[in-house]
């Protein structure tokens, strides 16, 4: 049995909507924000990922998103998030907010600092703005779509003036938040490195006196040692990286090898403290099954690989 739970809601304002009627011109500002939402939850994967080359399996089809009604009050369209099962959705009552929630938050975000004339939000893919032009091509100057999401009841309200600015935003170099691994192909002591990544790839960046050691060091033996580098890159409008700008944190790795993070707390410890916070009751509700079929649960795959 398909089940719903609430996302956001998309209530529709001027006087085109005082009737509590949605013109049919406005649909695909909705398939327009859906992409939005899909696009902004595949880039924040992969950059939690970074040692994926690929999305998980059926991770797009997943991301069931419809709407059942209109409400009143304008035109209040709530946006459900669908699962394919009650048991998969019970599944993710004990799991913490995923990429689409995250997606949800950070759309809003970016409306929000773009009315205020703020700085985008620094988690926000960037190269996910440019489908805001395809977002509100059908509201008229003098309407606007709120926002409010179900997770943290924030809203947002969205209006052409909106979008010009976000693309306006998105026509102009920008920053993004990078953690790339690679060989330090050149050092210049004046403060810049190279680094060579997998796909070969070359990125130029900027490093602080007190990196120069790890940054020289990671030169020196870069036939057996990668370095990793987490911080601030700058990027052309096309997506394009130009160079990293900030190097917030410098890592040396064996190459084929991990990073091992003595600060970071073993992920049992983590685990542990979450389940102490579930009721008793709702651990009843987790499927037996979990382990052998957590894409099942996840993405909606088949049980068992089937």
């Amino acid at each position: 049995m398909k089940v719903q739970r609430q996302l956001v809601t998309h209530t529709f304002k001027g006087k085109r909507f005082d009737d509590h009627g949605l013109d049919l011109d406005v649909l695909p500002d909705l398939f327009a924000y859906k992409q939005l939402l899909v696009e902004t939850a595949k880039a924040l994967w992969r950059r939690n990922h970074p040692d994926r080359e690929r999305l998980p399996k059926n991770f797009e089809n997943a991301l069931l998103l419809k709407f059942f009604g209109i409400e009143k009050g304008s035109v209040a369209v709530p946006i459900m998030r669908e699962y394919e099962s009650e048991e998969q959705a019970d599944f993710w009552k004990l799991q913490p907010a995923d990429e689409l929630d995250i997606a949800v938050e950070l759309v809003n975000a970016a409306i929000v600092a773009a009315n205020n004339n703020q700085p985008l939000p620094e988690e926000l893919p960037k190269n996910i703005i440019p489908l805001f032009g395809d977002y509100g091509k059908g509201l008229r100057d003098d309407e606007s779509v709120e926002l409010k999401s179900a997770q943290t009841h924030k809203t947002a309200s969205y209006t052409r003036n909106a979008q010009k600015e976000l693309l306006a935003r998105a026509m102009t170099v920008y920053t993004d938040v990078v953690d790339y691994i690679g060989e330090v192909r050149a050092v210049d002591l004046g403060g810049t490195f190279t680094l060579k990544l997998d796909d070969g790839s070359r990125i130029p960046g900027r490093f602080s006196a007190d990196q120069e050691t790890v940054v020289t060091e990671a030169l020196q033996e870069h036939a057996s040692r990668l370095l990793r580098v987490n911080g601030i890159a700058e990027f052309q409008p096309s997506g394009e990286i130009k160079s990293i700008i900030k190097v917030k944190e410098l890592t040396i790795q064996p190459a084929g090898e991990l990073t091992f993070d003595a600060k970071v707390r073993p992920v049992w410890e983590v685990v542990a403290e979450l389940g102490a916070r579930i009721p008793a009751r709702e651990w009843d509700n987790v499927p037996g099954d979990a382990a052998r079929n957590i894409e099942h649960y996840l993405y909606g795959a088949l049980k068992d690989g089937k």
